[in-house]
């Protein structure tokens, strides 16, 4: 019958599947609405980590680590929560020596066994699958319900196992509900809910999926970063050069710039490129503004200009016409936003 026993009900009959559905329904779901994320539950102390000896061998070991194996031999066959509780030593390379002219992928997964599905065995085992010696070699097949650990890349004629042999294969799982860390954007959950977070471990961003598409859900903040005025422009100085300097600030997707830029040398007729904002800063197409002069009409020159920002990040200043040149030592004082998409 479609209605399964709860857990832990009195006088009921609780088998093993039953027991698996009822704890499995407190972690990260994953594909369909009965299963969970397969990964490790993520601690201090790197657990799961396959690493290779301190001194070099045809050994690795495994940290301690627990996880959730999402069973794949029924429809209804749960989650199983897996323990590994000390430090593994597998062997690599004894009973299974390096092919003396082609090297070879190895596997090292954590592996749930189970007899209700065949298995001659029950419990989680970690083990070493092995590959195939091959010129571009792949990864060996691995049947039943299991958690990869790592990539181990068996050199031709290796008699040890080196760190740099080592590929992390770790996925990691959550408590539902919670922010789950994922390696990078091919990490991601493929059938997450909306309003599901993630902790990207190459960007260390926060991402929330909004039932569409995968977002920050925090505008990202690059503070102020310091710019290169162009030749013959420099910042004016003043109170601070905090005041004066060339500066530039991302928050989410709009851009903040600011900068009192004094004219060095000589005068600026035309277009004068100010400085350059690096890419990331960019707008889509160009925006145009009004900016001050320091002395303008005090020394009988030109109270403002036109500013603009082009798409190559290019800042510029311009008179209004020809005749009005931005002269030595006059200082423009420009401030200015612009959208980034």
């Amino acid at each position: 019958m479609a209605e399964r026993d709860s857990g832990w009900i009195s006088g009921g009959v609780v088998d093993a599947e039953d027991a698996r559905l009822a704890t499995g329904l407190l972690a990260a779901p994953a594909s369909g609405p009965l299963a969970s994320r397969t990964g490790i539950r993520p601690t201090a102390g790197h657990p799961g980590r396959v690493e290779a000896t301190a001194t070099a061998s045809k050994d690795v070991t495994v940290r301690p680590f627990q996880a959730v194996i999402q069973g794949t031999r029924g429809s209804s066959a749960g989650a199983y929560l897996v323990t590994l509780d000390a430090t593994k030593t597998v062997d690599v390379l004894g009973a299974a020596p390096a092919d003396a002219s082609q090297p070879r992928h190895d596997l090292l997964v954590a592996r749930q066994f189970d007899p209700q599905y065949a298995d001659s065995r029950t419990g989680m085992v970690v083990e070493r699958i092995t590959g195939a010696p091959s010129v571009s070699p792949l990864d060996p097949a691995v049947s039943g319900d299991y958690l990869p650990l790592a990539r181990i890349r068996v050199r031709a004629g290796a008699t040890t196992v080196v760190a740099g042999d080592i590929t992390d294969l770790r996925r990691y799982t959550s408590a539902l509900g919670g922010v789950m860390l994922a390696r990078d954007a091919g990490d991601r959950p493929v059938d997450a809910y909306m309003g599901f977070y993630i902790h990207r471990l190459d960007t260390n961003r926060l991402e929330v999926f909004d039932g569409a598409q995968w977002r920050y859900p925090l505008a990202d903040d690059t503070g102020w970063q310091t710019l290169t005025p162009a030749t013959d422009w420099a910042a004016a100085g003043g109170a601070s050069a905090e005041e004066s300097a060339f500066r530039v600030r991302r928050i989410g997707s709009v851009v903040y710039f600011r900068a009192a830029a004094a004219r060095q040398r000589a005068a600026a007729t035309g277009a004068s490129v100010v400085c350059t904002v690096p890419a990331g800063f960019r707008p889509a197409w160009g925006y145009w503004w009004v900016t001050a002069t320091r002395f303008g009409i005090q020394r009988s020159q030109p109270q403002f200009f036109e500013m603009g920002v082009r798409p190559d990040g290019t800042v510029v200043v311009a008179p209004d016409s020809a005749n009005a040149p931005v002269a030595v030592d006059e200082t423009l004082y420009l401030s200015a936003s612009w959208p980034i998409d």
